[in-house]
């Protein structure tokens, strides 16, 4: 839709393309989230249309000589560091308020397509799902996303819990939210809390309906009309015992840098230490056998998450 806000032409193009509650590829575009976004791409300055309901990527034609600039808005945890990256790259670091909103911008674009990133860092320096899309920039545009609802982070108090003992599931979301829980066994089990005004929220979930076994938890936030994305799913043992985790890391074998997924992060820190001639640190020596091994990769792969 072009609309001709001056005698200059300056022009707003408005892009609509629906995100669905899914995660994965949906029309072309890599998404973890049922938030709708919004985006708008000014040319030349002038004036502004009011936010519109959608997502995607799109450009419009530019005007030479004005600086290409991405503006990011949206929600993450009150005071949490909001991080973006630029097809992999990290290209701001931010601070959401103490309303849990952020806002940032990437400056000097090329024209061409991007793939930007985004994830909150909670005050536990937990990360949340990362979020990404594509974006096609035009030179001399200024595009603006917003309406973005990170994810929430979650974690689990013991790595093994006893049957019939509560597991106490927690993490930092959008304050004042409902937080919806999903807990994966044999069968689902749904349960409900609510964020405090730091976005912290806890649920003691009574494990005496999960049977013996793995099993593993996930949630997202709901705050008025807006549905966050779901957190990647965090894993625990129902057992005859309570095996606190370890502090400041997840119970996933392979995860080097204690992030809750074991993914190309902690590959890229295996493959540092691949046939050095120093002993690895133990939480990279998978095997422990004092060294860095085809056999180390094996176990990462066996364990991989993405």
């Amino acid at each position: 839709m072009l609309i001709i806000r001056s005698p200059i032409f300056n022009i707003i193009l408005v892009l609509l393309v629906s995100f669905f509650v899914t995660r994965g590829i949906v029309q072309g575009v890599t998404v973890s989230t049922s938030t709708n976004i919004y985006i708008t791409a000014e040319v030349g300055g002038g004036g502004t249309t009011p936010p519109v309901p959608g997502g995607g990527g799109g450009s419009s034609s530019g005007t030479p000589g004005l600086q290409t600039t991405v503006n990011f808005s949206g929600m993450g945890y009150p005071l949490s560091k909001i991080v973006i990256l630029q097809d992999g790259r990290t290209v701001v670091n931010t601070i959401a308020d103490p309303n849990a909103n952020f806002s940032a911008s990437v400056l000097g674009l090329t024209q061409g397509t991007y793939t930007f990133s985004l994830y909150a860092q909670d005050s536990k320096g937990k990360n949340s799902t990362i979020f990404s899309f594509p974006v096609y920039v035009t030179s001399g545009t200024i595009i603006n996303i917003g309406g973005i609802i990170l994810a929430p982070t979650i974690d689990v108090q013991n790595s093994e819990v006893r049957r019939g003992d509560n597991q106490p599931i927690f993490g930092f979301t959008t304050p004042n939210s409902q937080v919806n829980i999903a807990v994966h066994s044999g069968s689902e089990h749904f349960v409900t809390t609510t964020s405090g005004i730091s976005g912290a929220y806890l649920y003691n979930f009574d494990t005496t309906p999960l049977e013996y076994g793995n099993h593993d938890a996930q949630s997202r936030s709901l705050l008025k009309d807006k549905v966050s994305a779901q957190t990647d799913p965090v894993p625990f043992i129902v057992s005859t015992q309570n095996k606190p985790k370890p502090a400041g890391c997840s119970a996933l074998i392979g995860d080097i840098n204690c992030d809750g997924k074991v993914n190309l992060v902690d590959f890229s820190i295996l493959a540092y230490w691949y046939k050095k001639g120093s002993v690895p640190p133990a939480n990279v020596d998978l095997n422990a056998d004092g060294k860095i091994t085809l056999v180390d990769f094996s176990i990462l792969a066996y364990h991989w998450t993405g």
